[in-house]
């Protein structure tokens, strides 16, 4: 989906605009998508099928094309390399804020359209009626709609392509062959290896997270307390990522939070393991490094797409941000399976009461640790350091005449 979507992006241009165009249709796609992919169709097993994986593709085409034309208007209203920092990190924040807010909105929506057990509340069991879903992603679908309306608002005159005041509009240059080669360069390489390994650790942890509290912690009573606190600590997180980029750079703070993060991590083999206080004290560490390089992976796509249009003349931005979307997806399907294969390894099998505590603790703690290490020693490889990047707009600028 994503390399789809950076394709279309860049080799169909709307009139006016560099990324708002498509960004405005993928929202519009995403939200029909999403809300047929949760309707209740009936029908035999194939016919569902078929329904459901065309209604997926559209949804998630829909999604890539909206993330990858959003994340490409970073380098439109930035107007210096710390500004995409800042920006990146406000995004951070405010997702953060979103995702809580709505976890009650949709509650609300779903509890409207109980199929049997009364009034959804403490130790009641109830069933949602199956068009409670589709409607919930209708809500979700409208909201974004209607945010991305005022995002594009908000950033025309950042993503304008008119040659004068009142002038007629003009397509932004569409994508060529050589475009799409000159996109692949070693910088974009070096970051999609790292990339994945950094965020396959939030995939490890999502595998293997609620195994870790129940069997080897033996509380999966904190997990509420868990996760409002994870949100907490992302949005003090996000706060200090900008002066912290600011001082030392980004690669130095990749590479340092990253290392940190796997210290709060290995920080579990030295504690008690059925305490969950010291379990969530060293997970909440951990979330809070974490925010620090997963907020600066779309900063690094800004630099790579900056550097490949100066160094080859690359006119593709947005394929640049899908290509790097993209490694994000297989990050999630690698830790994903890392969790999972090492499950089987380890013969963790909850199903049959084959629950071998100490090894799932090893898996978890050794894991994530490791893929943290190893992100932020294949970071040392990134080469688009602030002096690099500066010493290289400088000599590529226009010159005056």
């Amino acid at each position: 989906g994503m390399p789809i979507a950076g394709a279309l992006a860049e080799g169909f241009k709307f009139k006016g605009s560099t990324f708002r165009g498509w960004m405005l249709v993928g929202t519009f796609v995403f939200a029909v998508g999403g809300t047929l992919l949760f309707y209740p169709v009936k029908g035999n097993t194939g016919t569902l099928t078929a329904y459901y994986v065309v209604m997926f593709f559209v949804y998630w085409l829909g999604y890539c094309l909206m993330w990858t034309n959003h994340r490409g208007l970073m380098t439109k209203v930035s107007a210096n390399p710390v500004d995409r920092v800042a920006v990146t990190a406000a995004s951070s924040q405010l997702g953060t804020i979103a995702r809580v807010i709505f976890s009650m909105i949709s509650a609300a929506v779903v509890a409207r359209f109980v199929m049997e057990g009364g009034v959804p509340g403490p130790g009641v069991q109830f069933t949602i009626k199956p068009i409670g879903w589709t409607v919930n992603n209708l809500v979700f679908g409208v909201i974004a709609i209607l945010c991305f309306i005022v995002v594009s608002a908000i950033t025309k005159k950042c993503d304008s392509n008119v040659v004068a005041a009142g002038g007629p509009k003009q397509a932004a240059p569409k994508m060529t062959w050589a475009d799409i080669k000159n996109t692949f360069t070693k910088p974009m390489f070096i970051f999609v290896i790292c990339a994945i390994f950094r965020v396959a650790i939030l995939s490890v942890m999502g595998g293997l997270l609620n195994y870790y509290v129940m069997y080897v912690v033996g509380d999966l009573s904190i997990m509420q307390v868990y996760m409002v606190a994870t949100y907490a600590i992302s949005f003090l997180g996000a706060l200090l990522v900008t002066p912290l980029t600011k001082k030392i750079g980004k690669r130095n703070v990749f590479i340092y939070t990253t290392l940190a993060s796997a210290l709060c991590i290995f920080a579990l083999l030295f504690v008690p393991k059925t305490s969950g206080t010291a379990f969530m004290v060293c997970m909440c560490l951990f979330q809070f490094f974490g925010v620090f390089s997963s907020t600066l992976i779309p900063v690094c796509m800004a630099d790579i797409g900056e550097y490949n249009a100066l160094v080859k003349g690359s006119k593709a931005q947005g394929l640049t941000f899908s290509i790097g979307g993209f490694a994000l997806q297989i990050a999630a399907v690698f830790g994903t399976a890392v969790a999972g294969f090492g499950c089987v390894a380890i013969g963790f099998d909850p199903a049959k009461g084959l629950t071998p505590a100490e090894a799932l603790r090893s898996l978890y703690i050794y894991g994530l640790g490791g893929l943290s290490i190893l992100s932020a020693l294949l970071f040392f490889l990134y080469p688009l350091t602030e002096e690099y990047m500066a010493k290289l707009r400088a000599e590529k600028a226009p010159k005056a005449e």
